[in-house]
């Protein structure tokens, strides 16, 4: 028997494409024409690291506890304004935490740059051990909650590691104070090889473009690491690559690499595989990439007709970014947190309910 639709308009794929084209338009318009180019670029896209890291804890390794599936409490009888209204209020209290924390107590930085390379690490580590590794070994041992304290544990100790004993910000506005700590890698060509790094093992995430493949007969955590070393070999050849044939570092990761992760998640979570799903197993997965990546062509020429008003307004004032840094902003810190969150806590309200992501299973012809 059918079950009975829940929310407005049509279900499915076509459901996630009204999703998509009204969160991009909504999002677009507010968070790039109505904010200044100073609060873009100075204090909204550094900060907006910081909720990614939040979010990531929350939906991928807290599994939306306690309201919202695969973890929550949320039944159809329910109303979805619940899971919506409640992780959305848990998500900008953790992240304003956060960010106060590192305001006022360590490391006591003014929003700026420093979060942006120092988020960024913290970002990619978190997808990384939340996708990927799925929270091994602690998913499915300890409540959802404690796999995202455990899980951000890990991730901040990583995280500031790396920054402590590993990057120096030489070249930059930092290079003669206390923050930079000399360290062998600059933190701006980290940003670049960690944005490459995620944009590859988004391709070959369990969930995402090849759903695992061609690790899926690995096991756990034998496909994480297969995908963790090869996803980083692709990112060290496409970024040292891309700077070497003179391509604009910002262009590479901020414009490319971005659009891949951005269309990794939109196409085969929001749009389900959209005319490949007859495909199973490598076939599907070989496919997905080849669409993912023509998509992406598309959309940057998009992006750089509808940014380009601001891209402008942002030169003439010589602040530090270009057209490809909104292109980033646009695809990870506005509509892609949006898109998830929409999803993941308020379970597409009020269109119809999403499907879980992977779906439909590599295995499984539809």
């Amino acid at each position: 028997m059918r079950n009975e639709k829940i929310g407005i308009g049509p279900e499915g794929r076509l459901g996630g494409l009204v999703q998509f084209i009204l969160i991009t338009i909504l999002c677009t318009i507010f968070f790039v024409y109505v904010m200044s180019p100073e609060s873009i670029v100075l204090k909204l896209l550094p900060a907006t690291l910081i909720m990614l890291i939040m979010l990531g804890q929350i939906a991928l390794l807290g599994d939306n506890w306690p309201w919202a599936p695969p973890a929550g409490n949320w039944t159809p009888t329910k109303s979805r304004l619940i899971p919506g209204i409640g992780l959305t209020v848990i998500w900008a209290v953790l992240t304003a935490v956060m960010l106060l924390f590192m305001i006022y107590v360590y490391p006591k930085w003014e929003i700026g740059p420093l979060y942006l390379w120092f988020g960024a690490i913290g970002f990619w580590c978190t997808l990384l051990y939340a996708i990927n590794w799925n929270g091994w070994p602690f998913k499915g041992r300890l409540h959802p909650w404690g796999v995202a304290a455990v899980g951000f544990v890990i991730i901040m100790i990583i995280t500031l590691l790396i920054w402590n004993f590993l990057t120096n910000l030489d070249g930059t506005p930092f290079a003669d104070t206390p923050m930079n700590h000399k360290g062998p890698l600059n933190a701006e060509w980290l940003t670049g090889l960690i944005v490459w790094s995620i944009a590859w093992f988004f391709v070959f995430s369990p969930v995402f473009d090849t759903q695992g493949s061609p690790f899926t007969k690995w096991g756990h955590p034998g496909a994480a690491i297969g995908q963790t070393i090869l996803a980083h070999i692709l990112a060290y050849i496409c970024w040292n690559g891309s700077l070497a044939l003179g391509m604009s570092p910002t262009f590479s990761f901020g414009a490319i690499a971005s659009s891949i992760i951005f269309w990794s998640l939109v196409y085969s979570w929001h749009f389900q595989f959209w005319g490949i799903t007859k495909y199973t197993h490598g076939k599907r997965a070989i496919m997905a990439v080849i669409i993912v990546f023509i998509i992406v062509a598309v959309w940057i020429a998009i992006c750089n007709v509808i940014l380009k008003p601001v891209a402008d307004s942002i030169a003439a004032l010589k602040l530090p970014a270009d057209i490809n840094i909104l292109i980033i902003y646009l695809n990870l810190c506005i509509v892609g947190p949006a898109l998830i969150a929409h999803n993941a806590f308020w379970l597409r309200w009020p269109l119809t309910m999403p499907t879980p992501p992977g779906t439909p299973p590599p295995d499984q012809s539809v």
